[in-house]
């Protein structure tokens, strides 16, 4: 009798998945050499060789991570991309039938598996070449991106993202850090200092969301691990979590990574004047990006504590973090 895929262990989920990698494959004009596993991350993914040379990555979505539509909305901007601009983006290959999405389902394996089978993406994470260079190079694909973004409204009524409107903003996400079972976590002191960076992010969500002027789709997890450099270009990943929002969300994001780095304040100089060789910087303040920032600080904050089976430095490490910021900023 087949085990429950519950009950597998994690070679054994792999092992199972593969069955899905070639079923999805049956929809493609590629005969495939090899598939093996590359990664698991939010979502699983397969590398695959097809006997012509060729490289792909097929990724199998987290259903707790993704909904249908926001895969939609994905391949729906990376099309236009593609077609419309000359930026290095990922890119999904289309099935015999000319469409990007596969839902799958194969004995063993929990049903309608959404799968998306992706080009292979040349070079390593910008993380390992981090200078002011690439950063202003980082800067013009950002404001590329808007710019392009702005040209695709109104979105067709099919294409539904979230809105990055609270700090909170993905569908039915639990809300942990104030519940009795996450009380070793999350002591008085510490929710407060969680409640009132909420509580300065509501401020900063209602003024931007005051009316849909200005609103875009936006990538929303742009940063030196989603962004790969080869031969001096940069490619852009990942944009399974686009929402709709503001540009300067979208920079909130970038400048929030590398902040203990050496070098970060040329980096951070150079992306701006990158962004505005291209298209003018928001009008927000520093204030309001470092809002921003935390306010995705308490996100994450939230989800390791679900998630991580050791969660207690990064909560610990997270929330000072946010002390340092109330006190510069409230």
């Amino acid at each position: 009798m087949m085990k429950s895929y519950d009950e597998l262990t994690r070679l054994g989920k792999i092992r199972r998945l593969r069955q899905v990698v070639f079923k999805v494959l049956e929809g493609y004009h590629i005969q495939a050499a090899s598939v093996k596993f590359f990664t698991i991350e939010t979502n699983i993914m397969f590398q695959v060789q097809s006997t012509a040379g060729e490289r792909y990555v097929l990724r199998i979505y987290s259903e707790e991570e993704t909904t249908l539509k926001e895969n939609q909305a994905e391949l729906f901007w990376l099309d236009a991309l593609m077609r419309d601009t000359d930026l290095k983006v990922s890119e999904p290959v289309a099935r015999r039938d000319g469409e990007y999405l596969s839902i799958t389902s194969v004995p063993g394996v929990p049903p309608d598996r959404r799968c998306v089978l992706f080009k292979w993406i040349p070079g390593r994470p910008l993380e390992n070449y981090l200078n002011p260079e690439n950063y202003y190079q980082l800067g013009q694909a950002l404001a590329k991106l808007h710019d392009h973004a702005a040209t695709l409204k109104p979105l067709p009524a099919s294409i539904q993202p979230k809105r990055w409107d609270k700090v909170f903003y993905y569908p039915d996400e639990p809300v942990v850090y104030n519940t009795p079972a996450y009380s070793h976590l999350f002591p008085p002191q510490r929710i407060k200092v969680l409640e009132k960076v909420i509580e300065l992010a509501k401020g900063v969500f209602k003024h931007l969301f005051a009316d849909d002027q200005g609103l875009i789709l936006i990538h929303g997890d742009l940063h030196f691990w989603n962004v790969h450099y080869h031969r001096g270009d940069l490619y852009l990943l990942d944009f399974e979590d686009i929402n709709l929002g503001y540009p300067v969300q979208d920079i909130a994001v970038t400048l929030s990574y590398g902040r203990d780095r050496e070098g970060y304040d040329q980096w951070k100089g150079a992306f701006q004047q990158g962004y505005c060789s291209v298209r003018e910087w928001p009008d927000e303040d520093e204030k309001t990006i470092e809002t921003l920032v935390a306010a995705r600080t308490v996100m994450f904050i939230n989800y390791v504590a679900r998630i991580d089976p050791s969660p207690q430095e990064y909560v610990k490490s997270r929330s000072e973090r946010l002390v340092g910021f109330l006190k510069r900023y409230s």
